[in-house]
Parts: C-alpha cells; structure tokens; sequence
C-alpha cells in the first residue's frame, strides 16, 4: 500500500510478494540525475529473511517466482541463538546472503533492491543526530542491551526517520572497491564508540565454529552482530505494490477515472 502519493519520492510501505509482510522505506536525498532512492526503516528481519531461506513465498506445491535466485541454505545452528525470532533482527547473515534477499526482492518486484553503500550508509547516520552521547537513546548498545538483540524499531526514530543505526547488529555495506563491511555499532559496543564512524572488515574468525565443511557463504557462526538494511531505487515517485504502476500513473488513472 502506498502511504503517499506525490511529484517528490514519500515514505512508502513496500508488501513483500507472497508473504502478509512489509518493509516500510524512507526516502533518502535527492541527487540530481539519478533515480530517487528509499532505505528500509528497520534492519531486515528474521520475518523477512525467513521467507527467502524457507521458501514462505511459494505457495504449497508451486514454483518459485523468483528469477533464478540462488537462495541461501537453512543455517546449520540456532542462527538467532534464541534471542528472539519474530520482529527481531535477522543476525549472522554473510554479506552473500543480504545481497541474495536484494536479488529476490528486485526479482520479486521489478525495482533495484541493493545494500546501501559506505557513503549512503554514512551520510545517513550523519544525519540521524546520533552521538556518543545519545547512542542508548535511539539502539541497543552495551551498556543497555543486556549482550543481546532486541525487536527492530523499539527504540525512537533518529533524526533521519529510521530506527536502530546505532545497536542491534552492524550492518553490511558495499565498498568503493566492490568489496563489503559492517558499518555501524551493535548490541555488544561501548556507548564510547562513535556508532557512524564504526566499520567492521570480515575476517574468517567470523566462521571459526561453523562444523561443516566447506564452511557456509550464507552464515557466518562467530559473526551475531552481523545483519543489514535495504535500498531501493525508483525512477522518479514513491513505487506500488498493487500492480497499477508508479504513484504517477497511480494518480494519473484516479485523475483520468474523475474525467469521465
């Protein structure tokens, strides 16, 4: 359902083809020349993520819908490590296994889902009003999250209109150099850490547990504050989910409807 329909990218609630789920999206700033550009509101969660891996978006005895997609395997362990499922963070997730849920997602709709990149995801955080100083107030770092996870969106929107850039888990962001890291604090970081100055670089130490062999792309065992939020980009208005097009040509037909 679109929450807003308008000449300039608005907040919008994107469903999720084949599942009673949504992910509301924020639009970003605009830059001129490229296509306007939503981030999810929320870090993914095990509700969203579970529909890839579980195949929750077939319906019984179908086909997958899902361009070809190679979908992650069921993790080998309690990926959650039983902090919580249902609206949680999804964790432990390998930067194969966000870009798989972007792909099915892009698949799913027809739009380009994707990981934000280090500078989209900096910007953002420089403009969430979050500091040292007020990390607790808007995530779940060290000193309040009790060395756990919590529900995405518990804490107050940011400045920027989104939840949790600071605590819960990091989250995985493309590099110039078509690489990936972790940006942002997490459940298990000092409130002194500056949460949009902290990256992480995957090391294999982040799979050391994992008993299979050859060990997973699509979880890492040693890695629980790893997780990631979405982008995704639109030509020029917030995109429908319903099947009628853009929010343009959305009020476009309701104009042509009135006409006659």
């Amino acid at each position: 359902m679109i929450t807003a329909v308008s000449d300039q990218a608005a907040p919008y609630s994107q469903s999720v083809p084949g599942t009673t789920h949504a992910i509301e999206m924020i639009p970003l700033p605009e830059a001129e020349g490229k296509p306007h550009r939503w981030v999810s509101s929320k870090e993914i969660t095990w509700d969203l993520y579970d529909a890839l891996v579980y195949r929750l978006d077939v319906p019984k005895g179908g086909d997958p819908d899902d361009g070809g997609v190679t979908r992650p395997t069921k993790p080998y362990l309690m990926a959650d490590r039983g902090w919580g499922h249902a609206g949680y963070p999804a964790l432990s997730v390998s930067h194969r296994g966000a870009e798989a849920w972007c792909a099915w997602m892009t698949a799913k709709t027809g739009r380009t889902w994707r990981l934000p990149s280090v500078q989209e995801w900096t910007a953002l955080c420089a403009s969430s009003g979050i500091t040292r100083a007020n990390a607790e107030a808007h995530g779940w770092i060290k000193g309040n999250a009790k060395r756990k996870t919590h529900p995405a969106g518990a804490k107050p929107v940011d400045a920027a209109g989104v939840h949790d850039l600071a605590g819960n888990v990091a989250e995985w962001c493309t590099t110039d150099d078509g690489g990936w890291v972790l940006m942002g604090s997490c459940y298990a970081d000092e409130a002194g850490v500056d949460p949009c100055a902290t990256r992480r670089t995957p090391v294999p130490e982040w799979n050391d547990t994992d008993p299979q062999i050859p060990k997973s792309i699509w979880w890492l065992s040693d890695a629980p504050f790893a997780g990631f939020r979405v982008i995704c980009e639109g030509a020029t208005t917030a995109p429908a989910d319903d099947g009628e097009g853009s929010g343009t040509a959305r009020k476009e037909k309701a104009d042509g409807d009135t006409a006659h």
